[in-house]
């Protein structure tokens, strides 16, 4: 991990974003993992489309912790039959700190986007 030159200067770490999706009957499983954030930071989690789908994905907001982490969970509705569309594409996740625009990002397969 490299270090930015705020975080260089300040001696914090880059903040950082963990994404695990897993299938579901209908849908998909997301938990978004956040640490090194700013304490309290309010940020703002989005993704590229899912498989099938044809717009991105807007997740809301989740605010860290006074240490800078968060967890959010949640579960989507699938959005593709196609077990091909799911091998083959990829979603990026971005979590934004809603006052200084740091950005982190996370790639997971589309799979858990499948319906069953």
């Amino acid at each position: 991990m490299t270090a930015t030159a705020a975080s260089a200067i300040t001696g914090q770490a880059k903040p950082q974003l963990a994404v695990e999706a897993e299938r579901l009957q209908q849908g998909a499983r997301i938990v978004f993992k956040g640490k090194s954030w700013p304490a309290a930071a309010r940020v703002k989690l989005t993704a590229t489309r899912a498989p099938g789908s044809t717009k991105a994905q807007d997740f809301g907001k989740v605010d860290a912790d006074i240490n800078g982490t968060f967890t959010m969970r949640l579960e989507v509705q699938c959005t593709t039959s196609n077990q091909e569309d799911g091998a083959l594409e990829k979603v990026t996740f971005t979590a934004a700190d809603s006052a200084t625009g740091v950005k982190a990002t996370a790639t997971v397969g589309g799979g858990a986007w499948v319906c069953q």
